[in-house]
């Protein structure tokens, strides 16, 4: 017990230290947040936010006063992720510092995660911020802000600081709050609960606040500088990428022949709208369709066909040599900006036939052995069919591998947040499942040095996690927000590259008749085609312009578009080096 109040006073003392430190530089900005305290009886309690930013290769560091009973670590995380995204900056060429001040012991910190990303925003840009403005929202990855708790209890803190314009997340403007009745009988307590329906706009007339809904980021930083980050303006061709598809198509269409025979009534069903999606010129629908047909139609092969265990054992074998032999040719590939897509494809589709073979092996029954191992040769070989296109990538941009590791472990720890923080809301149970699974499989490929594969599943984590809150708490499912984000993050990418795999997914969604499905493919194709945008280096910082909105009249900054020179600190990056490893010592405490 010393030993580890001893540590934690040493972490306490460093990070301290970083808080000193942090003064010294010359850009860096505050913002008050609104959170709830812990106990029994919840209040609206005022949160202090520093964010200070210099030169550095992607770290995020966190202080937090007091030190027990909140997390902002994640927050903070994807607060500068998303704020450099938005922005069009280069995360991993910066440190970011958040200092957090609390006068007791407060709720979580994902309620934080959008003003966070303000605060990062105006310290990237230099913009002074409306101290009459309070927000309480979590951030997304691609900058829309979503549902929180404890909104009544915010609001009530606002109106006692004397916040006059509390901005709160798209459709929590009526919410419902258990209202506690303790009523004495004779001895004894006897406590209710009372369901109870309350109108945020009104109440905040009542207490003197406006408040006001907001979507995402842009919406926010209108309020906060009177400046809005300008958008794009971009549509898809989608017969400009045929060829690649059609070629997935092709080859996923051939590889059906040797099945021959062995269709179900379902496979038949799969292959015939495959066959529709084909002769429309939507090639990448129609190769999932003939895979998933595939599937079924390989399981009807072995239920037939497999009578023995050791034909069961010479087909695992087989699989397992397929898998060896995948993967080690994509650990040896040279991974570029165009060809990490494909690359990382492959690399996911081994690691679920990895995966689909361990369920093989542990089945209880014979259905699920012959079903499991079905998939995994057929995962198997889609992971080549994909790799095929490679010879299309004429030129690219080798990427250093130590880059696309450390984006790897970051967009992994996002994920782990961002489930963790789903879960607690109780998102849409299927999609926080499937964001666990992606999750594990982005682990297992980063263990393996399959980096490229673990930030695309790490990616499909953060996607599920998101769509599994909005697909609980939103009244508004913004489709046509998201393809039009999408078009534009594929537009960008176009400038510098050629993104199959957005394009691919984009097109999955367009045919798609799920709004999930479209939810879900749409954000997919966005954050990988600014993944792709941000390993390129080529992009521009995004221009601001003025949005007029009489609660705010701000200065322009003086030096739009960029960082201003930070003051070095001497010594500084030993300290630096002090406080990672007092971190990474306190997190593997906590595992």
């Amino acid at each position: 017990m010393k030993s580890f109040f001893m540590r934690n006073l040493i972490l306490a003392i460093l990070l301290i230290f970083a808080i000193q430190c942090v003064g010294a530089f010359e850009v860096q900005k505050s913002i008050k947040a609104v959170a709830v305290t812990t106990g029994e009886v919840p209040e609206g309690a005022v949160i202090n936010i520093t964010v200070a930013i210099r030169d550095g290769n992607g770290r995020v560091f966190v202080s937090t006063t007091p030190f027990t009973e909140i997390d902002m670590q994640g927050s903070a995380q994807l607060a500068a992720l998303t704020a450099c995204d938005v922005l069009g900056i280069d995360f991993t060429r910066l440190d970011f510092f958040y200092v957090i001040e609390a006068e007791a012991p407060i709720v979580g910190g994902p309620s934080a995660g959008a003003v966070m990303t303000v605060a990062t925003i105006s310290a990237l840009k230099n913009l002074e911020l409306n101290e009459s403005v309070y927000m309480s929202g979590m951030i997304y990855p691609d900058g829309f802000i979503g549902p929180v708790g404890g909104l009544k209890y915010k609001l009530e803190a606002v109106a006692k600081n004397g916040g006059k314009l509390f901005l709160i997340p798209s459709g929590q403007s009526v919410i419902t709050v258990e209202e506690r009745t303790i009523r004495r009988v004779g001895i004894v307590n006897v406590v209710t609960t009372e369901l109870k329906e309350i109108n945020l706009v009104e109440y905040g007339k009542k207490l003197g606040v406006r408040v006001l809904e907001v979507k995402d980021v842009n919406d926010a930083l209108r309020h906060y500088t009177g400046y809005e980050i300008a958008k794009g303006v971009a549509s898809v061709n989608l017969t400009l990428y045929s060829d690649a598809l059609k070629m997935l198509a092709d080859k996923m269409r051939e590889s059906v022949e040797e099945l021959k025979g062995y269709e179900t009534r379902d496979a038949r069903d799969l292959l015939l709208k495959a066959e529709n999606n084909y002769n429309r010129g939507n090639y990448y629908t129609a190769t999932s369709l003939f895979f998933q047909a595939k599937i079924l139609m390989r399981y009807e092969m072995y239920r037939k066909n497999i009578v023995s265990a050791h034909q069961i054992e010479n087909e695992i074998a087989k699989v397992e040599k397929d898998i060896s032999q995948l993967k080690e040719y994509l650990r040896k590939s040279q991974v570029g900006v165009n060809s990490i897509q494909i690359i990382a494809g492959a690399q996911e589709r081994v690691a679920k036939a990895e995966n689909a073979l361990r369920l093989a092996k542990t089945s209880k029954s014979s259905e699920d052995l012959l079903y499991n191992l079905a998939y995994a040769k057929e995962r198997c070989d889609s992971a080549k069919v994909w790799l095929s296109i490679l010879p299309l990538i004429k030129e690219d941009y080798a990427l250093n591998n130590e880059e696309i590791k450390k984006r790897a472990e970051f967009y992994i720890n996002q994920a782990n947040s961002i489930i963790v923080y789903a879960s607690s809301l109780k998102g849409y149970s299927d999609l926080i499942e499937s964001s666990y699974e992606s999750l594990e499989i982005a682990k297992r490929l980063y263990s393996e040095s399959l980096y490229a594969g673990a930030v695309f599943e790490a990616l499909n984590a953060i996607t599920d996690a998101s769509i599994s809150i909005e697909a609980k708490y939103s009244r508004d499912y913004r489709v046509e927000e998201k393809r039009k984000s999408a078009e534009i993050a594929i537009a960008e990418v176009e400038q510098v590259g050629y993104p199959i795999l957005p394009i691919a997914y984009f097109e999955f969604a367009e045919t798609s008749q799920n709004v999930y499905a479209k939810l879900l493919y749409y954000s997919l194709s966005e954050r990988i085609a600014k993944f792709m945008l941000n390993v390129a280096k080529v992009k521009g910082e995004k221009e601001l312009v003025h949005a007029v909105y009489e609660e705010v009249q701000q200065k322009m900054p003086e030096t739009k578009g960029s960082l201003r020179k930070l003051v070095e600190v001497p010594g500084f990056e030993a300290i630096i080096a002090l406080i990672s490893l007092s971190l990474i010592a306190y997190k593997i405490k906590r595992r």
